[in-house]
């Protein structure tokens, strides 16, 4: 009842009343956010149950604003304020104090446990609840993946090894450890048994059943069953309600009518739990740009009606960034650019029209057209030819649309459409390479022991690609660190242009090696091969096999590392100089590698002439950081507030100058590697001034200009050499 009093109320709000809530509730909620955090911080409330304070501080907000008296002495913030310390006050009581909500720690009689502070005040302690999704151990590992699972592999999935060929490719998938316990499981060894034999705890029996359960082959011997065969007729004459088989409906919408829709208010784009728009890259919003272009089908439109005052409105839940962004490429707010284009060629029907512009028919009543090609790259909408803008409008969208909905089906919904996990860079960056390369890192990834024997990796690491980013990485670091990406798609960009098969060679041989010692030298030292740290590792390895010396001991120094070795410093410096920067920064890993390389070169007493240049190199990591990496070397020398997204657009452009600027010299110095950080600074600096680039570009590429391995300096001559041309110009 008094529920219905509220919103009664509150639709009758003044425009004062009005001005307090949103006065607390822009910005997503900053400055009610803030008095709420400052009430209950003493209370020492988990972070998981923060947002349903800020829920009720909402609620306290909305009632205050309908209560206040304004001939109150105290104005509307304190009395804001005391009504929230109240509502937290009540909240912590119910739900901590009494026990309502909370696992509270209690004594073997059922009595709950309290902490005494230094005041005297009694506190009952709290088991906190965790996420089966809240990160246990570096490298994406999740607690969900530490639960020991129920799956008995040799009762539950009707294996039959000795079925067909494949077991072989299933055996040969298995680690080392993997292989035995299943041999011995084959054998009816219990699992006790198999835990004691081989010394191993139930934890690691458990994780070790759980990867063979994930193992892709598996399939290969099991059967697709046909579950309730028995009940089969009763399921066909189940008759499905009208008010289930009529709660949504699939349609199909133009391009043209959904913006028409939107810009109309017939599709609400702000629904409360619905994020911005404008989430994509430039690479994705081109991708999907010559997508629809070419008329290849995109993901349906979700819509949930849900009647309102009286009104029915249709909000937009799933979808937005997709008509967002048609939206306004018809709008012509940006052009597509190269990155992501990969249709950027697109056919189109050129029709032959009469004086009046009408269609000219051939002797069978067929229109005459003539087939062209358009290359997009650099168009707007309004660039295209009047055929593809059809195109554009025209396109079918399918769309489905629920009926009256609650606020909660809309919420579930929401959840349902976003509950899958879009390709991370590791996924999106194997997407745009050669399948040569692509297929050279996998052979590495699924055919070496290494990775299966060795180290700490997860399931997760696996499927999320992490295992052929630290193939990718080791090639760079044995063969290009001078050219290292801390971007993994540039990185598979690169070798893919310039990587060979014989590398490609060398980095297997030398993890086949590694394997033949690291896999019994314990746990102390195969945690140190995550992977964040295996490329690294692996790439002192590759220095220690020119020595020629036993493989034990490179173990022997891993060890030593362990043991203290790490704290020492090489010439004032040592790994914990380290530790404040991104671990994926050139200047980072190669440092990093440089000082481990030096340390295992004190440990086995090896001199090299070159000792005094790495320490040296290792110092300039450390100071010149930025310099290496391409959005920090912008914002600390062109633009503070540079992002990701600025950088792409500079490369973009830096392929348009190569691909389409007349004149432009492909072959300049200018687009050296060591010169990428300063180019894409000028680039960034034309953009923040609003500099046309194009001559200047043409004049500085047919020059035998010479660049330097700094890039400050070059970004130095060629911003002034960019200067004096704009005043030469005026």
């Amino acid at each position: 009842m008094k529920d219905e009093i509220l919103r009664e109320k509150l639709k009758k709000l003044s425009k004062k009343q009005m001005a307090w809530i949103n006065t607390y509730m822009k910005d997503d909620m900053r400055k009610l956010k803030k008095i709420t955090y400052h009430t209950f911080k003493g209370f020492n409330i988990p972070n998981s149950e923060h947002d349903e304070l800020y829920d009720k501080a909402m609620d306290v907000l909305m009632e205050s604003a309908v209560s206040y008296d304004e001939n109150n002495e105290a104005n509307f913030n304190t009395f804001l304020i005391g009504n929230i310390k109240r509502k937290v006050s009540t909240w912590y009581r119910d739900n901590y104090q009494r026990g309502k909500r909370k696992n509270l720690l209690r004594d073997k009689k059922g009595n709950i446990v309290y902490e005494i502070d230094s005041n005297g005040k009694k506190t009952p302690v709290i088991i906190s609840d965790i996420s089966f999704d809240t990160p246990a151990l570096d490298d994406d590992v999740d607690l969900k993946e530490k639960i020991a699972s129920n799956f008995n592999i040799e009762n539950e999935s009707n294996l039959n090894f000795q079925a067909n060929d494949n077991i072989e490719k299933f055996m040969v998938s298995l680690s080392n450890k993997q292989r035995i316990i299943l041999k011995m499981k084959m054998q009816d060894i219990s699992s006790d048994e198999i835990k004691q034999q081989l010394s191993i705890s139930d934890k690691e029996y458990n994780s070790v059943m759980q990867s063979i359960k994930m193992n892709e082959n598996l399939t290969l011997f099991t059967k697709n069953k046909r579950e309730f065969i028995e009940e089969e007729n009763v399921m066909e004459e189940r008759v499905m309600e009208i008010k289930e088989a009529e709660g949504y409906r699939m349609d199909k919408y133009s391009i043209f009518s959904l913006i028409d829709m939107k810009k109309t208010g017939d599709i609400n784009c702000k629904y409360i739990l619905q994020r911005k728009p404008f989430q994509w890259s430039n690479e994705e919003r081109n991708r999907y740009i010559c997508r629809l272009l070419s008329n290849l089908p995109i993901p349906e439109i979700i819509l949930c009606e849900q009647n309102v005052k009286g009104m029915t409105i249709s909000h937009l839940i799933d979808g937005l960034q997709r008509l967002s962004y048609a939206e306004s490429f018809k709008e012509n707010h940006f052009k597509i650019g190269s990155k992501g284009a990969e249709r950027h060629l697109i056919q189109y029907r050129e029709y032959v029209l009469d004086e009046n512009g009408n269609r000219v028919l051939d002797e069978d009543g067929i229109p005459i057209f003539e087939l062209r090609v358009i290359d997009v790259i650099g168009k707007s909408y309004k660039d295209l030819p009047d055929e593809l803008k059809k195109r554009f409008n025209n396109f079918n969208v399918n769309v489905t649309k629920f009926f009256n909905c609650t606020d909660d089906q809309i919420a579930d919904h929401i959840r349902d459409y976003n509950n899958h996990a879009s390709m991370n860079k590791e996924q999106s960056g194997m997407t745009i390479i050669s399948t040569e390369t692509a297929r050279k890192i996998k052979t590495i990834t699924e055919k070496t022991g290494f990775f299966k024997n060795c180290g700490k990796y997860t399931p997760s690491n696996w499927t999320k690609g992490k295992i052929d980013r630290m193939v990718a990485e080791m090639v760079m670091l044995f063969f290009h660190s001078d050219n290292w990406k801390s971007d993994v798609r540039m990185a598979y960009k690169y070798l893919d242009e310039n990587a060979s098969q014989e590398e490609f060679d060398v980095v297997k041989s030398d993890l086949d090696k590694l394997e033949t010692v690291l896999e019994h030298a314990g746990d102390n030292v195969n945690t140190m091969f995550t992977t964040t740290y295996t490329p690294m590792w692996m790439a002192v390895f590759h220095k220690f096999l020119t020595y020629n010396i036993g493989l034990n001991k490179f173990i022997d120094f891993l060890n030593a590392y362990n043991n203290g070795l790490k704290n020492t410093k090489i010439n004032g410096i040592n790994m914990d100089d380290f530790k404040d920067h991104q671990s994926k920064n050139k200047a980072t890993i190669t440092g990093k590698v440089e000082l481990l390389i030096q340390l295992m070169n004190d440990y086995l007493h090896i001199e090299e002439t070159e000792n005094e240049e790495c320490k040296s190199e290792v110092e300039n990591n450390i100071v010149e950081t930025a310099e290496d990496d391409t959005l920090e070397f912008v914002k600390a020398n062109v633009n503070p507030d540079a992002t990701e997204n600025d950088i792409d657009e500079c490369y973009e452009l830096i392929d348009y100058a190569k691909n389409k600027l007349h004149g432009f010299n492909k072959e300049s110095a200018i687009l050296d590697y060591h010169n990428e950080n300063a180019l894409i600074a000028i680039f960034a600096y034309a953009l923040k001034n609003n500099i046309d680039l194009d001559q200047w570009l043409v004049k500085v590429s047919n020059q035998n200009n010479v660049y330097s391995e700094n890039q400050k300096e070059n970004y130095t001559y060629m911003i002034n050499s960019l200067n004096n041309y704009v005043q030469a110009s005026a």
